[in-house]
């Protein structure tokens, strides 16, 4: 449907991610399960509680849930999320065989070639089924590697050879914002004033501990691994250097299907799986102003049903927005873009000696308000003869 509709981007470029819904806890939840979660809803095993502190292990807390895995299409400019394909499994479930199963399931529906490139999080690291991507579907994966693969360590080995070069790297910035100009009653800018003044006179905050601030990050990029686990495509690794303040380096990478043509063939692909973090928002609008967990029967079924039909609705309000040219509301809560798509049109007409004029409703009421007070009760004593006239009207004038 989204390709019928060319609402696919010709880059092609797809995000897969996995999500916990959670439920009331409930048993009766057809195939949910009970899990424990931190603080940040990060579920937890044995090893992971037994290495918190008490206070941290404190905040944890017994959660029923399913879990979603989207496959979602964006652009480069990450204007829009449109999901193409969503699974819902147990809490316990792999979302890797999942995610890739959806992969397949797309390509078959819309033909080789629409999708061309996949951003994902460690948790679908999967040598075969990303070399099946790249050889059956032509689909480049680019996915963060782990510390205990064997890629890694070979990179680590690398870095010490002068053709790998550090260059400086900074995040792409954000989008420009433009505010639209509104009136700031007195009121509002008398309260702002005093808000400033309170948090001038706070204690000033203490700086953080150098160890956690970021002086400079730098990137730079390898080709030619084979010692992918069981990936039958070479494969190129980006490294991203991150430097503190007190002189420690933090060092985590990417890998990618894709060879790195060019000097700043690093930073590109640092930047595009940028992308891959702007979800977030996006399943928290879906969460929270969507109705998405608010499920009205325990059938696995329905629940099933329900996440479909409300990811659909979600994508073709999208895909409404961008064809409008509203595109700056894609990333709006559903009640503001409700707001703004509601009729803003409306006019009273006022007659006057063959003369009319056209009046917002806002306008009309300043203009009632201002009126001296005899021809204000002479306006009240119409508007009340019309209701009640409007009151003996007959509610059907046609007959059955």
């Amino acid at each position: 449907m989204l390709h019928a509709q060319g609402a696919l981007d010709p880059a092609g470029l797809c995000i897969g991610d996995a999500s916990y819904l959670f439920v009331p806890d409930n048993p009766a939840y057809e195939d949910s399960v009970r899990l424990l979660f931190d603080a940040h809803g990060h579920p937890l095993d044995a090893a992971a509680l037994a290495a918190l502190t008490p206070q941290q292990a404190a905040r944890c807390q017994w959660r029923r849930c399913y879990k979603l895995v989207s496959l979602l299409h964006t652009d480069r400019e990450g204007t829009c999320f449109s999901r193409v394909a969503v699974r819902v499994l147990p809490g316990t479930a792999s979302e890797c065989p999942a995610l890739y199963a959806l992969v397949d399931e797309v390509v078959a529906a819309v033909g080789p070639g629409v999708l061309r490139r996949l951003l994902l999080d460690r948790g679908f690291l999967d040598g075969a089924a990303i070399g099946r991507c790249k050889q059956l579907h032509g689909i480049d994966v680019l996915i963060p590697v782990r510390k205990n693969m064997a890629v890694y360590q070979d990179a680590l080995g690398l870095l010490r050879l002068p053709e790998v070069v550090f260059t400086p790297y900074a995040p792409p910035a954000p989008r420009p914002v433009t505010p639209r100009p509104r009136p700031i009653p007195d009121r509002v800018r008398q309260r702002e004033a005093k808000r400033q003044q309170t948090l001038r006179a706070r204690p000033v905050s203490p700086s953080p501990p150098p160890a956690e601030v970021l002086v400079r990050a730098e990137v730079a990029g390898i080709d030619g691994f084979r010692s992918g686990e069981s990936c039958p495509v070479p494969l190129s690794v980006v490294i991203t250097r991150e430097v503190y303040a007190d002189g420690h380096a933090d060092l985590w990478m990417l890998l990618d299907t894709q060879p790195l043509a060019g000097r700043d063939a690093p930073r590109a692909r640092r930047d595009e799986y940028h992308l891959r973090t702007t979800i977030e928002e996006g399943h928290r609008q879906l969460k929270c102003f969507w109705d998405l967990t608010h499920f009205t029967s325990r059938a696995f079924a329905l629940v099933v049903n329900q996440v479909v039909f409300v990811a659909l609705a979600y994508t073709l309000l999208q895909l409404f927005l961008r064809q409008q040219g509203r595109a700056e509301l894609t990333h709006r809560t559903r009640p503001r873009v409700r707001d703004q798509l509601l009729p803003s049109a409306a006019v009273i007409l006022l007659y006057c000696q063959q003369r009319f004029a056209t009046l917002t409703p806002l306008e009309y009421t300043e203009l009632l308000l201002t009126l001296p007070e005899p021809a204000r009760r002479k306006i009240l004593a119409q508007a009340r003869r019309l209701r009640r006239e409007l009151l003996d009207a007959l509610p059907n004038p046609r007959p059955p």
